[in-house]
């Protein structure tokens, strides 16, 4: 593969998991030797001039970040995002991730009753919620509060939540029942 094809791959993995990679991480997978990661690193970066999104190396690992050119309007846009109110939906999904969390996305749809995707993307760029990898399926995240979060409530800790534990026993009740009600009608 040339250097080209090899950085956009590079660029490819860099997007789609959305965290930096150290070259050794980049070799294992890609498959490709150390000289060739250094050639298509070098085309990636020098081809980044000129595109709102740059491919930035630090001699260890490669991130891509904002251009410098395109960060000022970047900063405006999540102010503006950031100084909008929750609203409801919001609420919801906050209430959803901290009684009865950590959740799948789908998880939170399911208890919401519509999609929750847009909502999710406010609450982890305001920093109230945190994405980490589910360990009964790594191609899926779970969704858990922050310490921010917890800091805003005024709270430590979830089980001192108002009423955390009647709460919490209570929504996992209501969506037993539901799921028996959808199992029985299902038949």
């Amino acid at each position: 593969m040339n250097n080209q094809g090899l950085g956009q791959q590079i660029e490819a993995l860099l997007f789609a998991l959305g965290r930096p990679l150290a070259r050794k991480e980049l070799i294992e997978k890609l498959g490709c030797s150390a000289e060739d990661l250094e050639l298509a690193i070098k085309t990636l970066v020098v081809g980044g001039d000129g595109r709102g999104v740059v491919c930035v190396d630090d001699g260890r690992t490669l991130e891509l970040r904002i251009s410098s050119k395109d960060a000022e309007l970047v900063e405006r846009v999540r102010k503006e995002e950031l100084s909008r109110d929750i609203g409801r939906a919001g609420l919801e999904t906050l209430s959803a991730i901290l009684y009865r969390g950590p959740l799948t996305r789908s998880e939170i749809d399911f208890i919401r009753g519509v999609n929750s995707s847009q909502i999710l993307r406010t609450l982890l760029v305001r920093g109230l919620v945190r994405r980490i990898t589910n360990p009964k399926d790594e191609r899926s995240f779970l969704y858990e509060p922050t310490t921010e979060l917890m800091a805003q409530l005024g709270t430590v800790t979830r089980d001192s939540l108002p009423d955390f534990a009647h709460v919490r026993s209570r929504l996992v009740e209501l969506e037993e029942a539901y799921r028996l009600k959808n199992n029985d009608s299902n038949e």
